[in-house]
Formats: C-alpha cells, structure tokens, sequence
C-alpha cells in the first residue's frame, strides 16, 4: 500500500516511536530549585488545580526515586553502589516513594520536587523520567497515571511539612525491591538501575 494511504497506516506507530524518544530525554527544570523549595513552606490541600487526563485518570507525577552514592563504590556494581530513600504508608503498611498530583499551574518536574520535599524532605536534581503507569487507586474505584522521575539528592533537610506523618530512611536496591508493595514501583526501580548501569558504562568507554 502506498502514497497517503500508506503513510497514514504507518502515523500511529512513528507517534510511539517519538513519545518514546521524547521520555528519554532528560527533564531540565524551568525555575530554580530554591524556589521550587520555598514553595513547599506551606504543603498545598485540595484538589481544585489537580489534572486529569482525557480518561478521568488523575495525573500523578510526584513519584520519584530519590536516590544517592555510597561514599566508596570502586569494584561495586550500580545496584551495589547506590541507595533509594523510601517513605512510609501512611496505614504503615509498606514503603513507597515520594508521590503527589500535578497541579494546573506547575509544570510535571516541579511537581514531581514540590511532592519530593513535601513528603521526603530531600532536594535534587531530576535526571530523566523513568516512564508512565497506569495503577488503580486502592481507597478508591478510579484510577492513577503515575509518571516516574530518577532524583539525585543533593541535600536532605532537617524539617519538612510531613515530617511528623512520614518516616525516611536510606534502603539498598535489592530491600526496596523486596519491600515495594507494587509491581510497578519495582518496574520504575529497575528502569533506573538500568539507565543508572548503562551511563556508567559509557563513562567507562569514553575514558
């Protein structure tokens, strides 16, 4: 099949093959990170400015993988040489990463930080965006699509506003992945290893 006819057969599948490109591009923040932080001052409550997609699902994109480097990884393996931080449920059942919504008059990347800091008191820098997965909320009949961030921290803060409500704590690669209660947070976390792995093999070859 050929002429307009063959190009409109094939449009669908080169759209996936650009949204794809596009999620692997890393995600550059539009304002600074201390005003993203001051932000924070006053946790926000509500769900007026709170985004949906075309299919009733609300848009979360707060989930992000804090993570850092252990002070000596010479001879380790990316899973060995860095550490995730992890909250706990607020039922106390299990541990989670940062989440939160996407609010109409923040861009994806600020709330992905404004939610880190909130409920994890960490500051970072977001490197790439892990992907996109659809979960069902389990206090509700609705559902999430939940958009992933790898965050370097860069400092954690002595005070935050869930400080009281919200327990952090440095975990290794193989206890968050044995403790995650959800598949796809151990999908995210493997995406990031995976990338993590992958820059560190090039770094190696350009040497």
């Amino acid at each position: 099949m050929g002429g307009i006819s063959g190009f409109l057969m094939k449009f669908p599948s080169l759209i996936h093959f650009l949204l794809s490109l596009l999620e692997k591009i890393p995600a550059r923040l539009p304002m600074p990170i201390e005003k993203l932080v001051s932000r924070v001052s006053y946790p926000r409550t509500g769900r007026h400015l709170q985004r949906y997609n075309n299919r009733g699902f609300r848009l979360v994109v707060g989930r992000c993988i804090p993570y850092r480097y252990r002070e000596s990884e010479d001879g380790k393996s990316i899973e060995e040489a860095i550490e995730v931080l992890v909250i706990n449920a607020q039922n106390g059942k299990g541990i989670l990463f940062p989440k939160g919504g996407w609010e109409k008059d923040e861009s994806m990347e600020e709330a992905a930080i404004r939610e880190t800091v909130e409920e994890a008191g960490v500051v970072g820098v977001i490197e790439c965006k892990l992907g996109k997965w659809c979960y069902k909320s389990k206090r509700q009949s609705i559902y999430h699509e939940g958009h992933m961030f790898g965050l370097l921290v860069k400092q954690e803060l002595d005070g935050w506003p869930e400080k009281n409500i919200r327990k952090r704590e440095w975990v290794t690669v193989s206890k968050a992945r044995e403790e995650c209660p959800h598949l796809w947070m151990i999908e995210a976390l493997e995406e990031l290893v995976w990338r993590q792995t992958q820059a560190g093999a090039a770094q190696g070859g350009s040497k």
